[in-house]
This record gives structure tokens, sequence and C-alpha cells, in this order.
């Protein structure tokens, strides 16, 4: 595949160019889109662009909190530890993970949240102004299959069932771009069963799909337990593009407003994110120390000392050029898929300096 051309000059933003796609589509063409799924569109519509908690800029903001079976599980307890929090006055809101804190950000009720560059176009082809200023996590999702499993790539599995994360998450965004430019369509190849992290696990160990698309640390806790790993998605991504660079999965994502009243406390939120990353980076241990917060009790002990060799790396130390590449590069994929019917008006990023 990697005599393929997918992208253009890689300086230059995509264009905006619904053509490009196969079709017209009303925002994501899965049907799953990140509003509709929800059912937020009246929502955004009666909080229109308000820049959330706060209109000063005195360091606050909502913020995702620790949840357990997510790769960001971490990050609360290392930059609490570490007193990277320094003065920013931080409320901690729960969610239930992938797709439940994007919805959150989307009706107010986080300023801040992780954000992918396929959903900040979807909110913004509706309405919803969303930037993404910081990063937070590379790509982690991962394919599993049972140990006995007689399917050896994601091509033997088409037709057959498979778990993944909801529609509206970014993992589940990113493995349809990866499979898009590996001429496989992800929602009629394969007979999807979307929904909760937690349930799409359930499914697999039950043996009721015969393979399961999921995040950190859950593909680490699954193959510990004896299931093998066809294939990550940042290497579907590769291998469908020709491109060697790690593939982008979110950052902090805000209201555009948001981030122009609050541009202290959102230079801080990225501040400690970098921190954060850099001190896993240096101590990796730390995630096999951290293994509860990530939902994994002290009995699953290959579970727990695969965790930094496996995760280490999904937490990226730079917020630049990099990044912004990795972002317009999905978009315009998107967009020559027909995933989104056009790339966003509005840059989906900012560098704060």
């Amino acid at each position: 595949m990697t005599s393929r051309s997918f992208f253009h000059h890689p300086d230059r933003p995509p264009t905006s160019a619904a053509a490009e796609g196969p079709g017209r589509r009303t925002l994501l063409r899965s049907g799953g889109g990140l509003l509709a799924a929800a059912g937020l569109a009246p929502l955004l519509s009666a909080c229109g662009e308000s820049g959330g908690g706060g209109s000063g800029d005195g360091g606050s903001a909502r913020v995702e909190d620790t949840q357990a079976g997510t790769a960001g599980a971490v990050i609360r307890p290392i930059s609490e530890q570490r007193r990277l929090v320094g003065d920013l006055d931080l409320t901690y809101v729960a969610g239930t993970g992938p797709g439940d804190v994007q919805n959150k950000l989307l009706s107010g009720a986080l300023d801040v949240a992780s954000m992918g560059p396929v959903g900040a176009a979807v909110s913004q082809a509706a309405g919803a102004d969303v930037v993404i200023f910081s990063t937070s996590l590379a790509n982690h999702v991962r394919w599993l299959v049972p140990e006995n499993s007689p399917y050896r790539t994601v091509k033997d599995l088409r037709g057959k069932k498979v778990a993944t994360p909801p529609k509206n998450s970014d993992a589940y965004r990113s493995a349809q771009l990866s499979t898009a430019v590996n001429d496989i369509d992800f929602e009629t190849d394969y007979r999807v069963h979307p929904g909760a992290v937690l349930a799409g696990l359930s499914l697999f160990e039950r043996g009721d799909v015969d393979a399961i698309v999921t995040i950190e640390p859950n593909a680490t806790r699954l193959v510990a337990k004896g299931a093998r790993q066809l294939v990550t998605v940042t290497g579907l991504w590769q291998q469908g593009t020709g491109s060697g660079a790690d593939l982008f999965l979110n950052g902090q994502g805000a209201k555009r407003s948001w981030v122009d009243q609050n541009g202290r406390a959102a230079a801080g939120l990225a501040r400690l994110r970098l921190r954060a990353h850099e001190y896993i980076h240096d101590n990796p241990g730390i995630l096999a120390d951290l293994h509860e917060s990530y939902g994994i009790p002290a009995s699953e002990k290959k579970a727990v000392a695969l965790l930094p060799e496996r995760l280490a790396g999904i937490y990226p130390v730079e917020w630049g050029r990099a990044s912004f590449t990795s972002m317009r590069d999905q978009l315009q994929i998107a967009v020559r898929t027909g995933l989104i019917t056009a790339a966003p008006e509005k840059t989906v990023y900012r560098d704060l300096g």
C-alpha cells in the first residue's frame, strides 16, 4: 500500500472541498456522529458558544477526572504526586470513558476534555467551535483476537463480529480511518458491536465476538490473559499511508471561546500535561506503580509488568509540528474517504506558544 499517494504537501492544510470524498454525508458517514448519537444538537443550540465555567482568567477549569480503564487514568495521580498542578484551580468531573467526555464538553459540563481532530471537525460542522490546544495521547487502539483464533489479519475478519468503543469516540474514528486507507470499509466489512469499553470487554471475554478493537490499558490486560494482538491502529495507518509517523489520537480540547477567555488556564493545563508525560518518559516504571489507577489489581502480575513496555510510548512529550501534521493528515483522509463531508473552515488545533 505504500505506493498510494494519500497526502498533499505535509505543510499545506487540507482542502475543504467535499468533492474529494466519494459522496456527501451528514457529519460522519457512520451515522454515529458526535452530536446525533447523544442527542446533543438541541442542547448545543441552547448553550450556544458560551465559554463555560467562568468568564475571567483565574486559572480555573472543569476537567475530566481519572477514569479507570483508560490510558489517561494516571495523569491526575502523577500531577498531584509531582505537584504539577501549581496554582491551577481544577474541578474534576467524572466521566464514563471514550465518547462520554466529549459529550460532556459539548454540553457544557466540562470546560476541557479529550478530543481528536475528526471529532473537532464534526463538532465545528454542528456549530460547536472546538479547538485542541494541547497534547493528550498518541493512538493506543489495538486489534485483538482470542489466543486460539484462526484469524491472522484484519482482512481475515471481514464479515466477523468485532466489539468496538462507542461510535462517537476518537478510538472508533481512528479505527475507521486506519482501515479506510487499507481499502476496508469498517462498518460494511465488519459486524461491529459498538458500546462502552467495559461492555466490549465482556463480549470478548464471553466469546460473543470474534475480535475486539480496544484501548489501553484494557488491551494489555487481555494480552496478559492470553489474547493475541493482531495489529495496532497506528500500524494499520502506517501500512495504508506509507507514513512512518506516530498517529495522534487526541489532545485537550475546549470551546474556542473558552480558550480565548481562559488563556492562563489553558496554558497551565498544556504545561501540566507535558510535564506529566515527560515524567512518564523518564520514569516508565511509574505506570506499573500506578496500576490501580488504571483499574488493574495487583493480582494481575503479568499485566502490571507489561504496562511500562506497552504504554510509556503513548504519552507524547511534544506539542508541535508532528502533532499538527498528523491531525491535518487525518482530516485530509477523512474527507477523501467520505468520513466527513469537508475539512473544517477553522483550524482544529492551536499552539499556545
